[in-house]
């Protein structure tokens, strides 16, 4: 008898110390969480609040280019859009790889960059159709492209994609969301889609979407765009905690950053782009057009860009707040017909944040631009500013000060944090 009470008193500690243990793990994961940023966060602040994605469907994990073809979109509807609504969460696991799965067809297309000298490679375009002018006044040639690259994969609505374990990768192929709602990508490499040739892919589509949330993925070694939005509307997406890495072997001004990196062209548009890591590039970073749009801009780090970060035309409005631009050689695009871009260098003077508290209800956050040579369209226009005054203040985030940026996102932006 004292043998077994002695044994279910062993037992009896042996449980309590396993729940001390799981506790102490619990709360030490928690805090490293809260340290290193939006570990943790499961939904999405800025105007995309409230997507949900996949939440409530089945898991399903893929590890094959068909697998993962499939639970993206199991049924097309006429015209060949997506008609997969049901919830639905996919786990990428691996490399799940299309190159040259479909072939290398060949099109008519030009050298479209600079001339360059090795190591350096120009970049190369592929003509879309009989009447396109892109390659007006320079010899064309057949230029050899991967036909997995060209042709993306299908997203249907209320779908979660995010990846799983260690590296995971869509490799060779980009995803397109069109005429859907409620979809998040996340913790996801996107990578090696016809890198160095102009208009054959892009890594993620949105055309005629709601509710969308992209966050802590890496694009790289992109053709094109690593997002490209248009040209129908834009609406409730956030952008966020993203690697978008430039640094190419083909360039379009042969220094190995590239230029094709965010086309915001979406009809109506509500964007917020946070914590986001912007390097080596030299444009588009983003650029932002259309019939309207508005546009939350924040505590993203721009690095290394030989040209221009931000470049947004007329009927765009944006609030670009708590930034950090890093030997960026324009961080403000000053075009022919430029937006309205509400933007301080350093922090707004004490008339300005009179208008930032009846737009905003709170102080705006300034940004910050090394070294001062590159400081080039900066300005408070305030309609730029005004055009928040509608927006819900639940889809409008405060940022953090601009000195804590580039530390933060460095460490938390890319895959392996979610």
């Amino acid at each position: 008898m004292k043998r077994r009470r002695a044994a279910g008193d062993q037992a009896g500690r042996n449980s309590r110390a396993a729940v001390a243990l799981s506790l102490t793990v619990c709360v030490t994961v928690a805090v490293l969480a809260t340290a290193s940023g939006a570990a943790l966060q499961s939904t999405p602040d800025g105007f995309g609040s409230g997507t949900t994605g996949g939440r409530g469907g089945p898991v399903v994990r893929v590890t094959t280019p068909k697998q993962l073809k499939y639970e993206l979109c199991r049924t097309l509807a006429a015209g060949g859009l997506c008609s997969d609504n049901e919830p639905r969460i996919i786990e990428v696991a691996g490399t799940v790889d299309y190159t040259g799965s479909e072939g290398m067809p060949s099109r008519p297309g030009c050298d479209y960059g600079d001339a360059c000298t090795a190591p350096s490679r120009t970049e190369t375009l592929v003509l879309r159709g009989p009447n396109d002018n892109h390659c007006e006044g320079r010899p064309t040639r057949q230029i050899a492209f991967d036909k997995a690259g060209n042709n993306p994969l299908l997203v249907g609505s209320n779908k979660t994609v995010i990846g799983s374990g260690p590296h995971p990768t869509i490799k060779g192929k980009g995803l397109a969301l069109k005429s859907v709602r409620n979809v998040v990508i996340r913790n996801l490499e996107i990578s090696d889609i016809n890198q160095g040739i102009v208009f054959a892919g892009d890594a993620v589509t949105l055309d005629d979407v709601d509710h969308v949330w992209i966050d802590h993925n890496r694009f790289h070694n992109i053709g094109r765009q690593m997002i490209a939005a248009g040209y129908k509307p834009t609406t409730h997406v956030t952008i966020s905690w993203n690697d978008f890495d430039g640094g190419n072997t083909s360039s379009h001004y042969c220094n190995g950053t590239h230029y094709w990196n965010l086309l915001l062209v979406g009809a109506t548009q509500s964007i917020t782009l946070s914590h986001n890591w912007f390097h080596e590039f030299s444009g588009r970073a983003p650029k932002i057009d259309g019939q309207s749009a508005v546009v939350h801009l924040m505590n993203n780090y721009f690095q290394n860009g030989s040209w221009h970060a931000l470049d947004a035309a007329d009927k765009v409005k944006v609030l670009v707040e708590g930034n950090y631009f890093d030997k960026v050689r324009v961080p403000i695009m000053a075009g022919s017909h430029p937006a309205a871009v509400f933007a301080t260098l350093g922090e707004p003077d004490a008339t300005t944040q009179i208008r930032c508290r009846a737009a905003l209800h709170r102080d705006c956050v300034g940004n910050i631009a090394t070294p001062a040579s590159s400081a080039g369209g900066f300005g408070a226009q305030l309609e730029g500013l005004d055009a928040f005054k509608a927006v819900p203040k639940s889809q409008l985030v405060v940022p953090d000060e601009p000195g804590r940026t580039a530390g933060i996102v460095r460490q938390n932006a890319g895959p392996g944090h979610p």
